[in-house]
């Protein structure tokens, strides 16, 4: 009895959890997030023909230009109007550039892949290797594009 019992707080405990508002203090606001779904029903992706536009318009209307939503666990922000756009894109870059990092991808490549690095040291690192690689290659040379011509020119011998 008493271990059915303590199953049972605990499982009460973990629901409780589980419904908490997730939203850090600094989070734009948006609707409240069901566990493990988030705010996936929200966004009316089976019902609508235009996949979850409509769903926007109306958080858009409802939070104002940015609003926060949750995907499955993960939150994203959604920034929306020409304003909002411009001061997140051109007046604050700084802040909103850099890729999203993800521990399962990270996992894997065990820091070795450069399409998915955030902006640092490693992928400066990456980037000069790169771009040296390419220019050894020819890259940004015109000598390259009158040898290809040449090439092209040139009966081929199969």
């Amino acid at each position: 009895m008493d271990e059915k019992l303590c199953h049972c707080g605990l499982l009460t405990v973990l629901i409780l959890y589980g419904f908490r508002s997730r939203r850090p203090k600094n989070f734009p606001p948006g609707p409240t997030a069901l566990p493990f779904l988030g705010n996936v029903l929200n966004l009316n992706l089976l019902t609508s023909h235009l996949f979850c536009l409509p769903s926007c318009f109306q958080l858009r209307r409802t939070y104002g230009n940015v609003y926060s939503l949750y995907i499955g666990h993960r939150p994203a922000v959604v920034v929306s109007g020409t304003k909002a756009l411009k001061e997140a894109l051109v007046n604050k870059a700084v802040d909103f550039a850099g890729r999203p990092q993800d521990m399962y991808f990270n996992a894997i490549l065990e820091d070795r892949g450069n399409f998915i690095a955030d902006y640092g040291h490693k992928w400066k690192e990456h980037r000069r290797f790169s771009l040296m690689t390419m220019r050894n290659f020819g890259l940004g040379k015109q000598s390259m594009e009158q040898r290809i011509l040449e090439e092209l020119k040139s009966p081929s011998v199969i």
